[in-house]
């Protein structure tokens, strides 16, 4: 055995942080969640499903109540037994605990026999196995063959720490078997990063604005017109009067050419603006900001570094998308800023945006909207021509008419020429606004119904999101192969180790996630386990890469059981809490267990203290800092006073289980 303190140990000192790369609160599942006014047997299956996610502690509370309400049946009385063992040694089973199993044994006495029942004959067999020194262990092997599959394995999952001696070496070797064939079934590693992934909100565009003309400029125009009419008439009645076929000419002329300045015009002014509008758009700069329009910025730039476009230089293509970028951050912003909104849950939107500017730069499309807008020579030309014709018939139409009444044809073609300029230029407003909303509404369906698909897509891709039973058994399989690799290291078989306990906590950097009511999930475990012997401690700690189920950066530390100084789990106001262990050599060992507190914007609503207190009901902590304290205050002879403390325990339970289904 090495000495006290070999090895490197910490785990996270005084100043150390741990990074979080996002975390999830999946509100939308209520798996955990009991419902108001809830009955007995729901209180149960929500009991169960905690069970199920390695909460053991909010399970015996769940279905101890049921219990205790009248909800009692060979199943239930099952799961109770399974989740008041679960997770802890014979000494943390209080005997107030036991009280609920009291009430249940008198009232399923006369159940029927069914695998519930055979289920908690074998417990029984087992509890008794540990006070019994003469016992036939491949009796018990052969009862827990033939139970069902799945009691088989809750039964192993739940009591491994409970068991020693021959039947813990052949339980381990079963539990271990199922664990390596299941720490990668149902596509783990296809769908693990699927639970870190928050729920995406739905897809947006702006809305267009409503064409802005006033009653103001409707009036100005119809009026202005009018007017312009009138005296256009004027003139023409006098240029009649003079000579009517080239009245009537100069009339053709000035109609055909309006004609032609009104279609092609309007549109060539229209592209015009729109073309600045669309320049513009990508050359007004927001301010960052923070929180929200931060973290969508942070999300921008980081897709644009990722999502480059073939044949393409990094620099080249961040700097001349700059101002796009800049657009669609701003709208995303515009967009999506409410209260509380965690901005991974539009990193869909932000992924599908950049992957499209990078698929139109790759196609030579990206400015686009510049060849969609640009003005062609023939329509200028088209435009200029009815100009002319205009100004042509209008000179002629007025010299015939000068030559009729030139004082008042004169007067008509001063006001025809100013009323007209203010009736083209008032209708030219409200043409414009026309066709800009009928062109931005387009453009908002279009973007509607393609932002739709790529939602749709990735609703679609994260249809087989884990739930959280099967991450919290995938990292119970986990933790078994660590166990073995630490048991296979030092050389022990399973009846070697007097007891064993673990700590999960998240190993920088990480994602997180959650449930309503459950316990953060990790992406990046650093997990602990502590092997206590009768000659010492073997600690092994491990960086565990969830998503991949791979283990990495192993450390190692060997101390006997009097090196220990001092067992310490420091708790904050808000439930954070961190474990220190100190040898007397001074060397600590500091796992920060529970991570920082949850971002009020990822949602949830629940307290903080409340939520650190489930993950640390999953983590091990409580059973940790059971059997380390016992060894700091009482160094080896922890050992002989375990195993006293154990048969008192082990007595009042088999008092309690006397008749139940013997």
């Amino acid at each position: 055995m090495s000495h006290p303190g070999t090895g490197r140990t910490n785990i996270a000192d005084g100043s150390a942080t741990v990074g979080i790369q996002t975390e999830t609160v999946h509100g939308d599942v209520y798996v955990y969640q009991v419902p108001m006014g809830a009955s007995p047997e729901q209180r149960f299956e929500v009991g169960l499903r905690c069970l199920s996610g390695g909460m053991s502690g909010r399970a015996r509370e769940h279905i101890g109540e049921a219990v205790m309400d009248g909800y009692v049946t060979s199943r239930s009385c099952f799961y109770f037994l399974l989740a008041l063992l679960s997770g802890r040694t014979l000494q943390q089973v209080p005997k107030e605990d036991l009280a609920p199993l009291a009430f249940a044994q008198k009232a399923v006495i006369d159940c029927i026999d069914d695998e519930w029942t055979h289920a908690i004959r074998v417990i029984n067999r087992l509890l008794a196995s540990l006070q019994e020194g003469d016992v036939d262990y491949s009796v018990i092997e052969k009862q827990l063959s033939e139970l069902n599959e799945d009691r088989r394995n809750e039964i192993v999952r739940h009591l491994e720490m409970f068991l020693h001696g021959p039947i813990q070496d052949a339980i381990w070797t079963r539990a271990l078997d199922k664990a390596k064939q299941d720490q990668c079934d149902r596509q783990r590693l296809q769908r693990v990063w699927k639970f870190f992934q928050p729920e995406p909100i739905g897809p947006r565009v702006r809305q267009p604005r409503p064409p802005d003309t006033t009653i103001g400029i409707w009036m100005l125009s119809v009026s202005t017109t009018a007017l312009t009419l009138a005296a256009v008439g004027h003139i023409s009645v006098q240029a009649w009067q003079h000579s009517w076929p080239a009245a009537a000419l100069a009339l053709l002329l000035v109609t055909g050419g309006l004609y032609g300045c009104a279609r092609e015009g309007v549109e060539w002014r229209f592209r015009v603006v729109r073309l600045r509008a669309k320049d513009n758009e990508q050359a007004v700069k927001q301010p960052v900001g923070k929180g929200f329009a931060s973290r969508i910025d942070r999300e921008f730039a980081d897709y644009f570094a990722r999502y480059v476009p073939r044949n393409t230089d990094r620099a080249a293509w961040l700097t001349l998308t700059a101002s796009i970028r800049q657009a669609l951050r701003d709208e995303v912003v515009e967009l999506y800023r409410e209260s509380r909104i965690d901005a991974k849950r539009v990193a869909w939107l932000i992924r599908y945006l950049v992957s499209d500017v990078k698929d139109r730069w790759q196609r030579g499309q990206l400015w686009e909207h510049r060849n969609r807008l640009r003005v062609p020579a023939s329509m200028k030309a088209r435009v200029t021509f009815g100009a002319m014709a205009i100004g042509a018939g209008a000179a002629w139409m007025t010299w015939g008419g000068l030559n009729t009444a030139p004082f008042s044809v004169v007067g008509a073609a001063l006001i025809a020429a100013a009323a007209g300029w203010v009736a083209v230029d008032g209708w030219l407003r409200i043409l414009l606004e026309y066709k800009r909303y009928a062109a931005d509404q387009e453009e908002a369906e279009r973007l509607l119904e393609n932002r739709q698909a790529a939602f749709d897509r990735w609703r679609r891709k994260l249809s087989d999101k884990p739930d959280d039973r099967e991450m919290a058994y995938w990292l119970d399989c986990d933790r078994k192969v660590l166990t073995e690799q630490a048991m296979r290291h030092y050389k022990l078989k399973p009846q070697n180790v007097i007891a064993h306990a673990f700590i999960e906590a998240p190993a920088s950097p990480y994602k997180r996630a959650r449930v309503r009511n459950g316990p953060w999930r990790y992406s990046r475990y650093t997990l602990l386990v502590f092997l206590l012997t009768v000659d010492g401690v073997r600690q092994m700690t491990i960086e565990l890469d969830f998503e991949k189920a791979t283990f990495h950066d192993r450390k190692r530390i060997n101390y006997r059981y009097d090196a220990v100084a001092a067992v310490q789990a420091a708790e904050a106001d808000d439930g954070h809490k961190t474990f220190e262990l100190t040898l007397v050599n001074g060397h600590p060992v500091t796992v920060e267990v529970t991570g920082p507190p949850p971002n009020p914007e990822a949602g949830g609503g629940e307290d903080a203290r409340t939520v650190a207190q489930v993950t640390l009901d999953t983590a091990g902590l409580e059973n940790t800092l059971h059997v380390l304290e016992g060894i700091a205050a009482e160094g080896k002879k922890w050992i002989s006073h375990k195993r006293e403390r154990e048969q008192d325990k082990l007595a009042d339970l088999r008092t309690t289980l006397h008749g139940m289904f013997d």
